[in-house]
């Protein structure tokens, strides 16, 4: 298993990701000052993969395994620098976009983010796009949240109350909101592209990584500067990647963009208040629950368990897999969010919906119990009829 070149081990790597950081030739420097500067802005998590076994390290803040301390016998440090990390992930930033296309060919891939690019540089936007160094394209955006004083007051009011005054609610949502307009293309869908990078905690290859072919590479701040063919740079050809220049997306019209997302805000809450209302009526007539939600179950969805103010992750796995075994997944997603909404919204949406999707597990009675202990709830009470103990 190798996650970081070593010098006796793989010499022809290492000797390519060190380079020489005097004439601005290092793989490692280039891409560790690069990640510093984003770690500045915000906090990030790396990770690094086996190129061979596709293994991967544990996701831990920057700088991780990026910097590499040795020691000697007596266990005192011996070298410390950068490491040669082969092929590094890193999260997105909050205010970042990440598009790529998942076609069988580099020309599928090539396709395809010529026509998004396009359609998001006609709108303003200022992308950089990367050679992925295997058979697809990375676009990469970063908005410019100064953009928005822009607005006209009515606007900005209208987010304040939508938001209740939350700048880090309105981020969150108004980035997976543009995430899923670039993503559709608009709501064309002329192309499909990956949908993961929705959700902002899902890692991507950094730049100046390694992947089958060659290292993550700049290719330009327009489609037109993309390459029909791959632009591979490895250790066979002594072609050194590149980084691009972050810049900034500021819309053309941000007005008319931001309106466009209160209107889908607006049309996507009545839906959901009207889904709830019809879901309610359906069950108050019809009444087709044959199974019924065990006792332990029930003590996590009441409101009383907010008092608690711990393990929200593991009793919304509880719950969704109790939810999921006796309603539809309408229903069950009305329920969690309802019940995260009373706990003070401790689990992201995005977090929720990616877990409704999941696969269903039976959960014991004993095991529920567990977690109610180890969060101070004493469960002696029977459940369903049969005691656990």
């Amino acid at each position: 298993m190798s996650f970081i070149a070593d010098y006796n081990l793989n010499y022809k790597t290492w000797d390519f990701i060190i380079g020489n950081h005097y004439d601005n030739l290092s793989i490692a420097s280039d891409r560790f000052f690069y990640l510093q500067d984003l770690n500045y802005k915000e906090k990030i998590i790396t990770s690094l993969r086996d190129p061979n076994s596709k293994k991967w390290t544990k996701h831990v803040e920057f700088p991780g395994q990026l910097w590499e301390i040795r020691y000697d016998k007596f266990r005192k440090i011996n070298y410390s620098g950068i490491s040669a990390a082969i092929d590094v992930h890193r999260s997105m930033l909050k205010n970042e976009i990440i598009i790529e296309s998942d076609y069988e060919t580099y020309k599928e891939n090539y396709d395809a983010i010529k026509i998004i690019g396009e359609i998001i540089e006609v709108k303003g936007f200022s992308p950089l796009y990367y050679y992925s160094g295997n058979k697809s394209i990375h676009i990469h955006l970063f908005f410019n949240w100064n953009c928005l004083k822009k607005l006209d007051v009515n606007t900005q009011d209208k987010l304040r109350i939508i938001f209740k005054d939350s700048k880090s609610r309105f981020k969150i949502s108004f980035m997976k909101w543009l995430r899923e307009k670039m993503i559709s293309c608009w709501n064309t869908n002329a192309k499909k592209f990956d949908t993961d990078l929705i959700r902002q905690n899902h890692l991507i290859r950094c730049e100046l990584s390694r992947n089958k072919k060659g290292y993550k590479t700049f290719l330009g701040y327009t489609y037109k500067d993309a390459c029909s063919i791959p632009y591979i740079c490895n250790e066979d050809n002594r072609i050194y990647p590149k980084l691009g220049k972050i810049k900034l997306s500021s819309p053309k019209d941000i007005q008319k963009l931001i309106e466009e997302f209160i209107e889908d805000i607006e049309l996507k809450d009545k839906e959901y208040k009207i889904s709830r209302r019809n879901n309610n009526l359906n069950k108050w007539i019809n009444n087709p629950m044959e199974k019924s939600m065990r006792e332990c179950v029930k003590i996590i969805l009441s409101d009383n368990f907010k008092k608690v103010n711990d393990g929200y992750q593991r009793a919304m796995f509880i719950l969704l897999n109790e939810l999921k075994r006796i309603y539809s997944k309408s229903e069950s997603e009305i329920i969690i969010k309802d019940w995260n909404v009373k706990m003070g919204n401790p689990i992201n949406e995005d977090e929720i919906n990616y877990r409704l999707k999941l696969k269903n597990y039976s959960l014991s009675c004993n095991y529920i119990h567990k977690f109610l202990s180890e969060v101070g709830i004493d469960m002696l009470k029977k459940c369903n009829g049969k005691v656990y103990k």
